[in-house]
């Protein structure tokens, strides 16, 4: 954690009912320890411990609820399955042992009429009740689906998140005045180089900004993800414009409903992409040459942002360098601790 930057720590256990574990509160390096160190910060941190370990232990029961409500409607269909299969066997039971019984008789189509009509009967009632049952189960289920929607509409408890400090405005501002006044000085370079044909488009770049000078920590605002995103969005949205017979204003829509979803499950949601699947979906002028434009783009903006973040004692950007690490670990061996163990050697 010290390699990391996290050179102030403690750890609280938490023991609910049985669910043990241990809340890690990380401090500001820079920060006063006799401030960190206040009986009042010891005991909200204790405080906050149980709180979020609480959180933690009731996860476990509410899966198994809901596992078990599931398995109960599950159930509740497998029965009324097996009811109307055991009607349908019996009758043909009975109708294959009338036919082959001997001996005839003159009442026999009478006593076969009447068996029949109060089976089918039974059946219809049988029927008409376990339909009734699971109309009341879907309408009480609905009911409950409704109620929670509506309490989710009225919204939480939670609070608004706290201001800046004029001191941290005075950051992002320069952060932000720094940073576009190369991307726009470069836009006019471009443009006035290659007669207008191309540009830097600055758009999403205003909300990968916002991120990083404004949600430095976030996982949304890291080279990472602003990488991989930006280049899965823009392939995206380019490749949609090679499909015949896609109108503009439908591809504009289709190319965000394939990048946000694909984002989430890739582990690289960065909003900024959001935007720039749009963009590039209508983009008249489509093509490579301008997604490199993009991405060079991208690149000093994040130089920018780690640069001046940086100065900053209160801030980070970015928390990890994630390709340098993996790179990193593929040449020199790492334990757990981010101790060298073995150098490899290229071969």
């Amino acid at each position: 954690m010290a390699k990391a930057g996290f050179k102030l720590a403690t750890g609280i256990t938490f023991d609910i009912n049985g669910y043990r574990g241990i809340f890690i509160v990380y401090g500001n390096p820079h920060g006063d320890r006799n401030k960190l160190n206040n009986p009042a910060n010891a005991r909200f941190m204790n405080n906050a411990a149980q709180l979020i370990g609480a959180a933690a232990a009731i996860q476990d029961p509410i899966e198994r609820v809901l596992a078990f409500r599931k398995e109960e409607a599950f159930n509740n269909w497998h029965r009324l399955k097996i009811k109307l299969l055991t009607i349908v066997r019996m009758l043909g039971v009975l109708r294959y042992t009338n036919e082959n019984s001997g001996g005839l008789s003159s009442d026999r189509p009478k006593l076969e009429k009447k068996s029949s009509i109060a089976m089918l009967r039974e059946a219809s009632a049988r029927f008409r009740e376990n339909a009734k049952e699971t109309a009341e189960e879907v309408k009480e289920a609905a009911k409950n689906k409704a109620t929670r929607w509506g309490k989710k509409v009225r919204g939480g408890s939670a609070g608004i998140a706290p201001a800046f400090t004029w001191r941290q405005c005075l950051w992002t501002f320069v952060g932000v005045v720094t940073t576009h006044t190369i991307l726009s000085r470069i836009n006019l370079l471009i443009m006035t180089e290659s007669d207008k044909e191309f540009n830097l488009i600055l758009a999403p770049l205003g909300a990968l900004t916002t991120l990083q000078y404004t949600l430095t920590a976030a996982p949304a605002s890291q080279p990472r993800n602003a990488i991989f995103a930006q280049v899965f969005a823009i392939t995206v949205a380019i490749c949609l414009s090679y499909i015949p017979n896609i109108p503009p204003w439908f591809r504009s829509a289709l190319a965000p409903a394939i990048v946000i979803p694909g984002m989430a499950k890739l582990g690289i949601i960065h909003p900024p992409a959001g935007a720039s699947a749009i963009v590039f979906s209508t983009w008249k002028e489509n093509n490579w040459i301008t997604m490199g434009i993009f991405l060079a783009g991208v690149a000093i903006t994040i130089v920018t942002a780690v640069g001046i973040n940086n100065m900053s004692d209160r801030r980070q950007y970015p928390t990890s360098w994630y390709l340098v690490n993996k790179a990193k670990k593929a040449i020199v061996g790492e334990n757990e601790l981010g101790q060298v163990t073995v150098i490899k050697k290229a071969p």
